[in-house]
């Protein structure tokens, strides 16, 4: 039987003051990327990528291997000595889990300290409540765990992508719509007491840009938007290389624009844009009431008069959106995800419009990173928590 903790059968040992002050100034994060991105190597190599000595290296090195995060193997030649010896980082010995939890189904992911993923799962969302959608995230925890055939106990820290605006002091949640009973209680502590882990709570919005910004190559990425259209509308938002917040979580919130109609009668925006509100506008131009957005889709590909004005309908009212952002924060670009968002018939709508009313180009883009964008986006915020935790933030060498 595996023991839980490497360390656990032996006295602590007292490490060196000179390690003690090199993990502190951020070293020890340093020696464990090198070893995470560049693979197994020597104490001599080490000691050169990071601008250590041999001995201040090897005694981080102690460090990790005490913890159980190294392992050492043989001589690769010449004599015997811990010199000739290879160390590895044990990637699998801290695990993070990520999650993007939608109005309709939750996308989960379950990965080790390079990011690899390890197991993935979807299923649709709990909506009995904050309770029975924090017992699904446990099980799904453990489901993860399972099919990844990793220890439940190593994972180290969970995030948590939701549908609502989550305050930027004490994680409080608001504009939670589309999870009934979300806001009844403090989400993140009841994860964090049922769960016995760091967790970490965003807008499933804001992490989608994260994920986007990660895994694309995006080369201007200092003022960016981010758009999702699916169940509903949201929008996360760079300004200046930093992902802007505002005063209670809330920027970027496009879905709570006013619309008004000829008649004078209001809407919100997430009403027309998302896929209710676009069923809603199809059937009432006459189509068939059990189309799906997606059937609606294919009825404009195949020339359907009512699919095509329901779509262009739709564009009007996102191009709306777009533009107010355009004109209050000036991007550089406006990417478009989401299962509504990033099909190209919207996409190419959306375009042509904001190109005849906007007077300087824009690109505009489809979300490379597809629907997992939120969920990609959520195991680079836990796996960057979980590495500062276990090894420090990075040096100050400013």
């Amino acid at each position: 039987m595996e023991n839980q903790n490497v360390a656990a059968s032996r006295p602590p040992r007292r490490l060196p003051l000179s390690a003690r002050k090199n993990s502190q100034a951020g070293y020890l994060r340093l020696l464990s990327e090198a070893l995470l991105v560049d693979g197994p190597a020597q104490r001599a190599l080490l000691a050169q990528r990071v601008g250590l000595s041999r001995l201040a290296v090897s005694e981080l090195l102690a460090e990790l291997e005490e913890n159980g995060f190294v392992e050492v193997e043989g001589a690769l030649g010449g004599a015997p000595g811990r010199s000739e010896r290879r160390y590895s980082i044990r990637s699998d010995a801290a695990l993070t889990v990520g999650l993007d939890i939608g109005g309709t189904k939750i996308a989960g992911a379950v990965a080790d300290m390079r990011g690899t993923i390890l197991a993935e799962i979807n299923e649709p969302t709990s909506r009995g409540g904050l309770a029975d959608l924090v017992d699904q995230v446990c099980r799904l925890i453990d489901t993860l765990c399972e099919n990844a055939q990793v220890p439940r106990y190593r994972v180290r820290a969970l995030a948590v992508g939701v549908p609502a605006a989550v305050h930027p002091t004490h994680a409080a949640l608001s504009f939670a719509d589309n999870l009934p009973g979300l806001q009844e209680g403090h989400f993140a502590d009841a994860l964090r007491a049922a769960l016995d882990i760091d967790v970490l709570i965003d807008n499933d919005v804001n992490l989608a840009l994260l994920g986007e910004l990660v895994h694309s190559d995006i080369e201007r990425r200092d003022n960016v938007a981010f758009v999702a259209l699916g169940t509903g509308i949201g929008g996360a938002l760079v300004v200046n290389g930093k992902l802007l917040r505002g005063a209670h979580g809330g920027a970027g919130e496009v879905g709570y624009l006013p619309i008004w109609t000829a008649d004078q009668h209001g809407s919100i925006m997430e009403d027309r844009v998302g896929e209710a509100g676009i069923r809603r506008a199809y059937v009432a131009a006459g189509g068939p009431t059990e189309h799906s957005v997606r059937e609606i889709f294919e009825a404009a590909c195949q020339g359907s008069q009512v699919a095509t004005e329901t779509l262009d309908t739709t564009a009007d009212h996102v191009v709306r959106a777009i533009l107010a952002i355009m004109a209050l924060i000036d991007p550089d670009r406006v990417v478009l995800g989401g299962s509504v968002g990033s099909r190209i018939e919207l996409i190419e709508r959306v375009s042509r419009r904001i190109a005849e009313a906007w007077p300087r180009d824009i690109a505009l883009e489809r979300s490379h990173s597809g629907p997992r964008a939120g969920l990609l986006g959520a195991l680079q915020l836990s796996r960057e928590h979980m590495l500062k935790a276990l090894f420090g933030a990075h040096p100050d060498r400013g």
